[in-house]
């Protein structure tokens, strides 16, 4: 299990119209910062998410439905996934995509904990 703690929330993360949280680790620039979530990921762990994982933040568990292509290896270098409360379809599907149920966004706030298993 991989453990990571919300540091920051940009101005412009959160929005009920797009059913999306981008996440950055640390290394994010200051124009990333307004439209994503800062996470802190305190396990040495390498991310291997896939079908049928949970991702919980806090008390709030969701089911990971798909993983794209690209999500682990960014997880891994840069702390950088594309949460996307919606159904998966490959037509339309992000690379850096994690699609989760149930479809709707956490509640979130500085000092959520996220747990990836």
């Amino acid at each position: 299990m991989i453990h990571a703690t919300i540091k920051e929330i940009g101005k412009e993360a959160v929005s009920e119209k797009e059913p999306i949280l981008i996440l950055f680790d640390q290394t994010a620039t200051s124009i990333l910062r307004n439209y994503s979530v800062i996470q802190e990921i305190t396990s040495n762990e390498r991310f291997s998410l896939k079908k049928g994982g949970i991702l919980s933040f806090d008390q709030q568990e969701y089911t990971i439905e798909h993983v794209g292509t690209m999500a682990n290896e960014n997880l891994n270098t840069v702390g950088h996934v594309t949460l996307i409360f919606d159904r998966y379809s490959k037509e339309n599907s992000i690379a850096n995509g994690i699609y989760l149920t149930p479809y709707h966004l956490p509640k979130i706030k500085i000092g959520t904990q996220i747990e990836y298993r």
